[in-house]
């Protein structure tokens, strides 16, 4: 009974990685994503840079409400959670800068 049960996992395990089966990125993780997108593109500009914290982080939040308002954030949402994978979320979350995020989205 063991043997079919080890036998049985191996199968199903090598069949995952033949399919390149792997998991999608969910809606919380794309909003989290394109949210730290956002605000590292919003945060890289110059006029951000010599507000002091308080004002800096209001802006910040102005200017990302702004953009989620768009219908292209609403497009660029759905086609997350479409075609970006867990691994994808993961490098953008950990990404540095803007080109870094975008580097981590195939």
């Amino acid at each position: 009974m063991k043997l079919f049960l080890v036998r049985a996992l191996f199968v199903s395990w090598t069949a995952m990685l033949a399919c390149g089966c792997q998991r999608q990125a969910t809606r919380v993780e794309c909003t989290e994503m394109l949210d730290r997108y956002l605000d590292m593109k919003i945060a890289g500009g110059p006029e951000i840079a010599s507000l002091p914290p308080s004002q800096a982080h209001a802006v910040t939040e102005m200017r990302r409400a702004e953009k989620k308002a768009t219908p292209g954030y609403a497009e660029k949402q759905a086609q997350c959670e479409k075609e970006v994978s867990a691994r994808e979320h993961d490098c953008a979350m950990a990404a540095k800068d803007p080109n870094q995020w975008e580097a981590c989205i195939e």
